[in-house]
């Protein structure tokens, strides 16, 4: 099949947007919408490897294994950008427990979705982790306290009013969610046991201690979404990147 359209709308929205490879220690996210591309769900299959079509493929609603088939084609080209090669030929595969590897290359990334929503991240470093999240949340926040939060976290995020501190909390998951995606442990950790600050750097837990001290930056993100990127303390993130499609 043909993929060379779908890969040439993906280029143009990085090019638009201003995307470049990543230096060392350097990381940079990219943002999209799915449903724009929904027209293109069939080429984008094929850019898939076998492993990805069979994860597509168990989804029970036709909507979601759409979403799922188009953030990973696209990530698998903004890949294929940084190393300079055919998007089938991106070495991208999953530790046990899920977290993404590119073996031999340099490059960690990560990918979240959030309704039509898709961000990833890619760094020159040994790890990254990004989380987005819609917001308003699904779930209500303020009864799931203990779960996410440290007593201290509680104790701060509970003096709030309701709306800020539903917004807070949903903040402080995504800060989790992508640090827990960096250490490479997902929720194998309970959130509850560490503190993830706005900048301040965190260790890894035993289980991952051989993985970096990480910090969960902020994502710019549209309205209705929130996000955080975790990078190695010795990494900066250098951009931001939403794509369009034209």
């Amino acid at each position: 099949m043909n993929t060379g359209h779908f890969t040439s709308i993906v280029h143009a929205a990085l090019a638009q947007a201003g995307f470049t490879p990543p230096a060392r220690n350097e990381g940079r996210t990219i943002v999209f919408a799915c449903t724009p591309l929904v027209a293109q769900v069939t080429h984008a299959q094929a850019v898939l490897d076998a492993g990805e079509a069979q994860r597509a493929a168990r989804f029970r609603f036709d909507r979601d294994r759409t979403r799922h088939v188009l953030a990973h084609a696209v990530w698998r080209i903004a890949l294929a950008t940084c190393l300079d090669v055919a998007p089938a030929a991106v070495p991208l595969l999953a530790t046990p427990s899920g977290q993404p590897t590119l073996p031999g290359t340099g490059l960690s990334t990560s990918l979240s979705h959030a309704g039509d929503w898709a961000a990833v991240s890619i760094c020159a470093d040994e790890t990254s982790g990004i989380d987005i999240e819609q917001q308003p949340s699904r779930v209500r926040l303020a009864e799931m306290a203990e779960v996410v939060c440290t007593p201290a976290e509680a104790t701060r995020v509970m003096a709030l009013d309701v709306a800020a501190r539903e917004h807070a909390l949903l903040v402080l998951w995504t800060r989790k969610e992508a640090l827990l995606k960096a250490f490479g442990v997902g929720l194998g950790v309970d959130p509850a046991r560490f503190d993830a600050g706005a900048t301040e750097p965190v260790a890894p837990p035993p289980t991952a201690a051989d993985m970096p001290s990480c910090r969960a930056l902020p994502l710019d993100l549209p309205t209705g979404l929130v996000g955080a990127v975790a990078l190695p303390v010795g990494s900066k993130l250098v951009g931001q990147h939403g794509l369009e499609w034209v």
